[in-house]
């Protein structure tokens, strides 16, 4: 909604506004809530990461004067009550005992030294030992921040001897608008390898690096207010959660039946089902299966692969390639040309240009047919996004094992929920489930504006009314597309077979 019309929202004496600030890896927005959560206004940034030293960053500076400006020039500022900060996980900020940063704020795309990973390992357990414990598998780049902190101690040891406090981004970006230090669940057991599922403790790779010490000495519920924000101080400051944690969180208060999956669609695209039981296995090691924590501290089973990611590279590719500038592409199925595609098996992308994450990690991300692909806009459209559809099929089956599928409800949100083509291929690939599609798309938005609710009226979020959510949700049941079932088995058998033909 535009800011006029924001500015009419009609507000009594009880009603107020809840502000969100939802930190991505390159869009940063920020969104407006009445206090029964209808959406009023919302506004978006790009702020991507810069190069610090060699060392690639996330541009904290940016983000913090963006996320001030923000909140100076919204409408209806007076009447702003709680604030509610999500972001990506992964990511930690290192202070000293003043609070000032005593080094940059590393991405968690940046790339160390294959020996600190090895000394790693040697010194705190194989990747086997170590998945068992805390539900992270081994990720390259510095996506476990456990091992960010190894490797921080290990190259630069004055440094991490100067940090005296850890905060992990949602907690910094609270800490900043509070002056208050805070710790929360859904961060720390976040891929992190600093937290012990089996013990509901730290880990031990976490006491050896004397992290408990750094941070706040007791967890934060993520719907409890931390302080008053210095920028406008009739707000409370929630402590802030993990952003696909506040994704899952609206369905973790209207699913009565843990039989669901929550497909959250972003740079990463991350499926969470918390109606299974805390069982890894060395078989799910390599396949990005991983366990991440609720905001009610509960293990849930989940798996990912970085499809926001692929899918803007050959979205790039394909604008290039058809010179259609800067436009969006939002074409629906062609059911002839899709079971052609289908039935020539000529065609495809395949997985994956980020080494060691997805369920194909050591796959070779690639065009296969590149000819064919670059003749054609709507083949190109549909080829990639049947990519994204078929990898979601094996995140999928990746979570279930051999469970079946039959009755799944599958709620998908974010970028993803906006394209139809994906949408329908997914509810044919699917099609012993249900696809729904929610009608409200931005639920970590919605999942924070919960917390903050919950913040300011003192209760817990199982007190909102279910009700409530569910009106915002109003999610919409998919239609598949009237394909042979045989020849899409056969492509997604071609589509494995050459995600395991070509390596890194």
């Amino acid at each position: 909604m535009n800011i006029m019309e924001a500015g009419k929202v009609p507000m009594s004496r009880e009603e107020y506004l809840i502000a969100v600030y939802d930190i991505g890896k390159t869009n940063k927005k920020f969104s407006l809530f009445t206090s029964d959560l209808k959406p009023v206004y919302g506004t978006s940034m790009r702020i991507e990461e810069k190069t610090i030293g060699g060392i690639l960053c996330d541009d904290i500076g940016a983000i913090v004067g963006w996320m001030r400006r923000v909140l100076d020039e919204i409408p209806r500022r007076e009447d702003v009550r709680a604030i509610a900060i999500t972001t990506f996980g992964a990511t930690g900020v290192l202070l000293d005992e003043k609070g000032e940063l005593v080094f940059p704020v590393v991405s968690y795309n940046h790339e160390i030294e294959p020996s600190i990973r090895e000394k790693f390992y040697e010194t705190f357990g194989s990747p086997e030992e170590l998945y068992l414990r805390t539900g992270t598998p081994p990720y390259g780049q510095l996506l476990n921040f456990g091992i960010q902190l190894y490797w921080h101690r290990e190259v630069r040891p004055r440094v991490y001897e100067r940090s005296k406090n850890i905060l992990f981004l949602p907690q910094y970006l609270s800490f900043v608008m509070t002056e208050v230090k805070s710790v929360e669940i859904t961060s720390v057991g976040c891929h992190t390898y600093l937290y012990d599922i089996v013990d509901e403790d730290w880990s031990h790779v976490a006491r050896d690096l004397d992290v408990p010490s750094r941070f706040p000495e007791t967890f934060t519920e993520v719907w409890r207010p931390i302080g008053r924000a210095k920028w406008l101080e009739e707000a409370l400051v929630t402590t802030g959660i993990h952003d696909s944690n506040a994704s899952l969180l609206p369905f973790l208060l209207t699913e009565e039946s843990g039989n669901f999956v929550l497909a959250s669609t972003g740079t990463w695209c991350v499926f969470m089902c918390p109606g299974l039981a805390y069982e890894p296995s060395k078989d799910d090691l390599y396949r990005d299966v991983l366990y991440y924590i609720d905001a009610f501290s509960r293990p849930i089973r989940s798996s990912r692969f970085k499809g926001g990611f692929e899918f803007d590279h050959y979205m790039n590719l394909i604008m290039r390639a058809f010179r259609l500038g800067r436009g969006i592409i939002d074409l629906d199925v062609d059911v002839r040309l899709l079971k052609n595609i289908l039935r020539r098996k000529e065609v495809f992308i395949v997985p994956t240009l980020t080494p060691g994450s997805g369920q194909f990690p050591r796959s070779k991300g690639r065009i296969i047919g590149s000819n064919i692909f670059f003749s054609d806009l709507r083949l190109a459209y549909h080829v990639l996004n049947l990519s994204m559809a078929i990898q979601t099929y094996f995140a999928v089956k990746a979570i279930f094992k051999r469970r079946s599928l039959k009755g799944l409800r599958m709620f998908v949100v974010g970028g993803f929920a906006r394209n139809r083509l994906y949408l329908k291929l997914l509810a044919t690939i699917f099609r012993d489930a249900e696809v729904l599609r929610a009608g409200y798309t931005d639920l970590t938005s919605l999942g924070a504006a919960i917390t903050a609710k919950a913040a300011y009226e003192d209760v817990s979020p199982c007190d909102i009314d279910r009700e409530l959510i569910e009106s915002i949700i109003a999610e919409r049941r998919v239609k598949p597309i009237d394909v042979e079932e045989n020849l899409l088995m056969e492509y997604i058998d071609e589509f494995e077979h050459h995600c395991q033909s070509e390596k890194w």
